[in-house]
């Protein structure tokens, strides 16, 4: 990914930002018996036509502006019609005025499993749980259709981030896994939770600052979006003082690690001192990225 791409101008219409929700879902089953795969390749496509057959936001929500989920479902047990394994949701968002998709979601859900009979309809009801595997995958949609609007307004996503959170209640019902509360912070219920709490505003005040305010500016005034988005990292550190292993906070870099690294080392030189000191302390982690950022 180079983010040379944004110093280059394309011109989009208004129209290219009013696209529907596009999911690509691929299904992994390297770890199972291959004897007798065949209904995984028909969940596989059943499961991608409805999830782009399936309306999820209205044009009138900010549109969902050329929104593309990629899912990867990789399958490590089955037993007849019990399936389990994990869930890797990804999602860019395409910065105003270029071709560049910038990584906004990076979720692996390591606690999925389903029951599928082959050739079976899907059904998507956010206030009554029908299935495990269209409740999570619902749920992430909305989880990313959420995380996109609050890049375009302030706390935009909270109509979708609602909706995520009807599907959570309905699932604690079943006996599913990955639905209880208190299953560790990348439970799917606290996820919801934190991101409807008053306490991770500043993270989704990140959201939009970051994207509205710094990359979609950064083609006309890359300096002023260099410092919009040194400034508004650096409000982060509040948030992972209290909560220091927030899940959300660690996708979020686990997303954009790579990309804020080339926006520092790369284009008109910025202050970046404060920042360093802020990744270095509460990200160590991705030390590698920021070993190239210009001092």
């Amino acid at each position: 990914m180079n983010l040379k791409t944004l110093f280059i101008v394309f011109f989009f219409g208004m129209l290219s930002w009013a696209q529907s929700v596009r999911v690509i879902l691929n299904v992994n089953t390297d770890l199972v018996d291959q004897t007798n795969i065949n209904p995984v390749k028909t969940l596989e496509k059943a499961a991608q036509d409805f999830l782009n057959n399936t309306k999820w936001t209205s044009n009138r929500e900010l549109n969902a502006a050329a929104i593309t989920i990629e899912m990867l479902l990789t399958i490590s047990n089955v037993n007849n019609n019990s399936y389990s394994g994990s869930l890797q949701v990804q999602s860019g968002r395409l910065v105003f005025n270029t071709n560049y998709n910038s990584p906004l979601v990076n979720f692996f859900d390591e606690s999925f499993s389903f029951t599928y009979q082959e050739f079976q309809p899907f059904y998507y009801d956010a206030n009554r749980f029908n299935n495990n595997l269209i409740s999570v995958m619902s749920y992430y949609i909305n989880i990313v259709i959420g995380m996109e609007l609050d890049s375009f307004s302030p706390l935009g996503g909270t109509p979708h981030f609602e909706r995520a959170r009807t599907i959570a209640n309905a699932a604690q019902a079943s006996s599913a896994q990955g639905w209880q509360a208190n299953q560790g912070q990348n439970g799917r219920y606290d996820i919801i939770d934190a991101l409807s709490s008053t306490a991770f505003n500043d993270f989704r005040n990140l959201i939009y600052t970051y994207h509205r305010n710094g990359l979609d500016i950064m083609t006309g005034t890359p300096s002023e979006a260099k410092e919009t988005i040194a400034e508004q990292l650096v409000t982060l550190e509040n948030l992972m003082r209290r909560q220091p292993n927030a899940y959300l906070i660690q996708s979020f870099f686990d997303a954009k690690a790579e990309e804020i690294s080339q926006l520092f080392s790369d284009g008109p030189e910025v202050e970046t001192k404060a920042l360093l000191r802020f990744l270095n302390r509460f990200v160590p982690s991705m030390s590698g990225y920021w070993s190239t950022i210009t001092r």
